[in-house]
């Protein structure tokens, strides 16, 4: 990301800090995904595989830290706001930086452990071969990421108001395994799901982004200034309606890859 792109992305999710474990259901659903998998990659059963040194790329306010150190000696996050990861545990073991410029050494992790985050990279390319670096060899990686075709009954409802973009344009699953096999990857295991959250009213439904901060949309057009009080609510009230409420739906991608 450019400074001005790193630096607005990690005010939005600075400012979700506090909101943020409250409304991250659709990740706790992918969180749940990954140690599934992490379980299944026991060499025996009953036996829990360690590794000595896990980073958890994107951990925010280390919501999976718990989870995570059943399976790590030594436990490192890293997160683009200082704001999500002093929120609610203050780790020594956590560094803020941009995912895309790690800030660590050459082969000194063991596993990358990454929940919805990798789709805020500005270079998927740099990414992976950043991931690629820092891992040992034979090094891990497992992680989740948001797709195209996310959000779209908040695409929806916008349609309504004007042609502007409101939701970010995603990868496709297809894509990012041909990042990570760029970057020297190999790819061991892949998976994609629809995911929903769902809520009682369009207007909780609309806000429910903002409050995990993943409301920094970048696009060319982006719509400018306020909206008046009868467009907000024409775009409530289009806003499509399942038979159980008003769902927001993630279309998330799961990889597991070897160095």
């Amino acid at each position: 990301m450019s400074k001005a792109e790193v630096t607005q992305t990690a005010k939005c999710f600075s400012k979700a800090a506090k909101t943020y474990s409250q409304h991250a259901n659709v990740q706790k659903q992918a969180a749940n995904i990954l140690f599934s998998r992490l379980a299944q990659n026991n060499s025996e059963p009953g036996v829990v595989r360690m590794f000595p040194c896990l980073l958890d790329l994107g951990c925010g306010p280390h919501e999976n830290y718990h989870r995570l150190k059943g399976y790590t000696t030594q436990y490192l996050g890293a997160d683009l706001s200082h704001t999500m990861l002093a929120s609610q545990v203050n780790l020594s073991a956590s560094v803020c930086c941009d995912m895309d410029k790690l800030a660590l050494q050459a082969n000194c992790i063991d596993l990358v452990f990454s929940n919805f985050a990798i789709q805020w990279s500005n270079s998927p390319e740099m990414l992976f071969q950043e991931l690629y670096r820092v891992l040992k060899n034979q090094g891990r990686v497992i992680l989740s990421s948001v797709l195209t075709g996310s959000l779209a009954e908040i695409n929806i409802a916008w349609q309504a108001i004007d042609e502007c973009s409101h939701v970010n344009a995603f990868h496709t699953l297809t894509q990012l395994s041909k990042f990570a096999e760029k970057a020297g990857f190999k790819v061991v295991w892949t998976q994609e799901e629809t995911l929903i959250d769902r809520y009682d009213s369009a207007l909780k439904a609309l806000r429910s982004v903002k409050k995990i901060g993943a409301n920094d949309v970048k696009a060319p057009t982006k719509r400018q200034g306020l909206l008046g009080k009868t467009a907000f609510r024409r775009l409530l009230g289009h806003y499509p309606q399942s038979g159980c409420g008003f769902d927001v739906s993630y279309q998330v991608g799961f990889l597991e890859l070897q160095k």
